[in-house]
């Protein structure tokens, strides 16, 4: 696996086209795309997942009228042999019933896909080749399993979270606010933060925003200033400094790098905001 991740668009963002060189997998959390696979014009709503193959040209066009969230990653697949449909007869989108395999495995895949190189490569490949085999087939159905992550007021406060930077535009967030969200004190919410992640609500806030912008520039075509007001900064430079302090890069440069495929530094909270974006 190359890349993955979650991206919060803001109403009538694009991406594309562009050409991929491995397969993907797009999963619409929420909101509405109008996706194009070469000449095949597909509407993904919520709940749509969707398998491109390397050699395609891609495009997406999100809703004018809403936010719009998807996960995706990117990988490679050596087909059967044998027992398997040709490629051009494998289907591009399927929309998800509430007890379909694909999303918990979606989670699950993102989710170790933060571990390093030796803890996830075992791991990944048997994941993928699992929601392959169910995507192509249809054979999605599975019984409903309850979700859990981590104590609900770390929980309720990254939820307040999400919710208030997915906002268009980002709404501010404090310390205050997230401990009302989570019915804490502020003083037992930093604990609980310090413990279970590492790091204080103030610090997880400007991670946040970082992970937003990092995701837009992967997955939109925004300008750097765009993405800088969309994931509430109060201004370009402030937004480069913070994000090349944690990615190491600037912003252009990420941008760049992982279009190309190329692995890049990583955000320390981005996988336990990107499960709790996935939840619903």
């Amino acid at each position: 696996m190359r890349h993955a991740g979650v991206v919060v668009y803001p109403p009538g963002a694009t991406f594309g086209p562009r050409k991929l060189n491995d397969y993907e997998f797009v999963w619409i959390t929420e909101g509405h795309a109008a996706a194009r696979f070469d000449k095949v014009e597909i509407d993904a709503p919520a709940g749509t997942i969707l398998l491109s193959h390397p050699g395609m040209t891609d495009r997406y066009d999100w809703a004018t009228d809403c936010r719009t969230v998807h996960a995706y990653f990117h990988f490679d697949f050596q087909t059967p042999s044998n027992g398997w449909p040709p490629l051009v007869k494998w289907p591009l989108a399927r929309q998800m019933a509430t007890d379909d395999i694909l999303r918990p495995l979606f989670r699950y895949v993102l989710g170790i896909w933060s571990l390093s190189h030796d803890q996830h490569a075992s791991l990944i490949v048997p994941a993928v080749n699992l929601m392959v085999r169910a995507f192509v087939s249809g054979t999605t159905a599975i019984a409903v399993e309850p979700y859990h992550d981590q104590p609900p007021a770390i929980d309720k406060a990254m939820q307040a979270l999400g919710d208030a930077l997915a906002h268009d535009p980002p709404l501010p967030v404090t310390l205050t606010e997230l401990a009302k969200a989570a019915h804490v004190s502020r003083e037992h919410l930093c604990r609980q933060f310090r413990r279970h992640l590492g790091i204080g609500p103030a610090e997880c806030i400007s991670l946040a925003r970082l992970e937003r912008a990092a995701s837009l520039l992967t997955r939109s075509n925004l300008t750097i200033k765009e993405v800088s007001d969309a994931a509430g900064f109060t201004s370009q430079y402030h937004f480069s400094a913070k994000f090349k302090k944690v990615y190491t890069v600037s912003p252009r440069t990420y941008r760049k790098s992982t279009r190309a495929g190329i692995t890049v530094e990583q955000n320390p909270l981005v996988r336990k905001l990107q499960l709790n974006v996935l939840r619903q």
